[in-house]
């Protein structure tokens, strides 16, 4: 018994070693920064070593007799994606001869969430000719690539996940700026989010609603479970919430959490309580389809944007299929603005920074994992899909810009994600059916950026690091009225919060220009 043991914990090891890639050492630095903040680069190493040595000898090796992984069978293509898309390869399916306007009042590069989203609001309040143009499929970015979970704050611990960054982006690029200042600046970037997401979320609800789209919306909250290397991130978020009276972020004890997802910990969690799940590429081809039935929006995808250049009063969007020139230019690409919008980022080199994450589903899986709750671990994210099967994923590694948009899963990813099924819940029978990686974007202080991207018509709806679902929405509203020279009242997205010109400047961080 013992030598079969060995050998196959042996061909475990040295199946996963060679399967290594550069994508996995740039996630395992990732992760040794995240796991071991604040202590020395060697000793993150050798604790590292350990850990992965465990996991790869212990913990995948016992997983074997559960998890089903037939490479011939697992699909790379993300969930969401093998849904049937009724925008695919629009308008050319319908009509081969169509060919691209070689002009617009309002091109829009990129039909994810923030496209979508800016055509959706464009179909309510313009009469002038808005034009999405899109490199592959809608929503085959981001917006099919995610986690399936429409958060009602920044990131994993609501309000703190947006207060902690900009702290941090202060004290290290302002060190002039006082703790207590640091703190006043950064309560108030965290409030302005948690309202712009919470209005945003609303308005999806009522959208969903109103246009009947059916994605598979299911509003049972997230829940939020940690360990003890997270639990503090977790009290300070539950104080801030308290502070600045965060209604929706909550304290849940292990009991709790176990009855309201089935994950069984010793640790207080949280839940969001208006977080949702859905299905989030059937949410941008219902608005979009909802757009383009306009006479006013006009959607091409298989088009691939080169570069956008300032050209008088506009600006000329160079393409595979042609040239268009337009007066208003709104960048919704997200991780892909380093490249198709780099001459336009000297103001601020760094602004967008893609990171990748991963994504599998799965059949079978633990019957306490309840359909329709989004949960949240400190290395991942899980969701059981109201059509069987479930979805989860990890990661968060930076990629180079070039590398955005690649599907470079790692199996490593994948065993070790789906030890921690049987971990967090109870072993139960898995099959995993897809493994894919996204592309989420960043700005320097993990803050979104609304707003102009330049001194006259270019836009920029992004950064969203990997809160896009809900935040878009919304967004794409402030983006359509700015364009048209309505009022936003009230006003969601602040400048001195959301515009990228507040990375130039500390007089503009957070502060109200007049």
């Amino acid at each position: 018994m013992s030598h079969p043991a060995f050998v196959t914990r042996l061909r475990v090891v040295l199946g996963l070693l060679l399967d290594l890639r550069l994508r996995d050492l740039q996630s395992a630095r990732r992760f040794m920064a995240l796991r071991y903040q604040g202590r020395p680069f060697f000793t993150r190493l050798v604790k590292f070593l350990g850990w992965s040595l465990t996991i790869m000898w212990r913990d995948i090796p016992a997983s074997l007799s559960w998890v089903t992984i037939d490479d011939e069978s697992v699909s790379s293509t993300p969930w969401w994606l093998t849904a049937e898309n009724p925008l695919e390869n629009y308008p050319w399916a319908g009509n081969p001869r169509t060919r691209l306007p070689t002009e617009a009042h309002t091109v829009v590069v990129g039909a994810g969430f923030g496209g979508a989203a800016v055509a959706y609001h464009w179909l309510r309040q313009g009469t002038e000719p808005l034009i999405i143009i899109e490199a592959k499929e809608a929503a085959s970015g981001s917006a099919g690539r995610n986690g399936g979970i429409v958060v009602m704050a920044g990131g994993h611990l609501h309000g703190f996940y947006t207060y902690e960054r900009v702290s941090r982006y202060l004290a290290e690029r302002h060190s002039s700026v006082s703790a207590a200042d640091q703190d006043e600046i950064a309560t108030r970037f965290a409030e302005a989010y948690v309202k712009a997401l919470q209005t945003s979320h609303e308005m999806i609800a009522q959208t969903i609603a109103a246009e009947g789209i059916d994605c598979d919306y299911q509003r049972r909250g997230w829940l939020f479970f940690t360990d003890s290397v997270n639990q503090h991130e977790l009290e300070e978020s539950l104080a801030l919430a308290q502070r600045c009276g965060h209604g929706d972020w909550v304290r849940r004890s292990p009991g709790e959490i176990r009855q309201r997802c089935g994950v069984g910990t010793e640790f207080d969690g949280a839940e969001s309580l208006g977080s949702a799940t859905w299905h989030p590429a059937k949410w941008v081809w219902g608005i979009l389809g909802a757009a383009v039935a306009s006479p006013h929006v006009e959607l091409y995808t298989q088009t691939s944007v080169a570069r956008v250049e300032r050209d008088g009063d506009g600006y000329v969007v160079h393409t595979d299929r042609g040239t268009v020139w337009a007066r208003h230019v709104v960048n919704a690409t997200e991780s892909h603005t380093p490249v198709v919008f780099g001459n336009f980022l000297d103001p601020f080199p760094d602004l967008i920074t893609p990171y990748k994450e991963q994504g599998m589903r799965a059949e079978g899986g633990p019957a306490t994992m309840k359909p329709g709750v989004g949960v949240s671990g400190p290395l991942g994210w899980f969701a059981r899909l109201a059509a069987g099967g479930f979805v989860f994923g990890s990661d968060d590694t930076e990629v180079a810009p070039r590398q955005a948009g690649r599907v470079e899963p790692s199996r490593f990813i994948t065993r070790y994600r789906t030890t921690t099924v049987g971990e967090n819940w109870e072993p139960a029978p898995l099959r995993v059916t897809h493994e894919w990686t996204g592309t989420t974007s960043t700005t320097p202080d993990k803050y979104p950026v609304i707003g102009r991207l330049d001194e006259h018509e270019l836009y920029i709806i992004g950064g969203f690091a990997g809160a896009g679902s809900a935040a878009s929405f919304n967004a794409g509203l402030t983006i359509a009225n700015t364009i048209l020279g309505r009022p936003c009242e009230p006003e969601y997205h602040p400048q001195e919060y959301f515009s990228p010109w507040r990375f130039t400047d500390l007089a503009r961080y957070g502060r109200c220009q007049g």
